[in-house]
């Protein structure tokens, strides 16, 4: 999966879960990625075994920033 369908995936699971908790993990990029998220926070945020940082009750923007890092790693 490239960068820009995971962004758009992981969004949509967001929408799909509103007020639950979602769960994903696949690979991206040659990556493996690791998701727990409730809205736009996501507690686990996990790139090869490396934790990305993601506050608390971000915007929907802030939140595909955030999920766009996974070109950084």
């Amino acid at each position: 999966m490239n960068e820009e369908n995971f962004i758009k995936t992981i969004n949509n699971l967001r929408i799909e879960n509103k007020n639950k908790w979602y769960f994903w993990e696949g690979i991206v990029n040659n990556k493996n990625v690791q998701i727990k998220g409730f809205k736009t926070w996501l507690q686990i945020f996990k790139i090869d075994g490396i934790s990305i940082n993601c506050p608390m009750d971000i915007s929907v923007k802030a939140f595909k920033d955030i999920l766009n890092k996974i070109n950084n790693i």
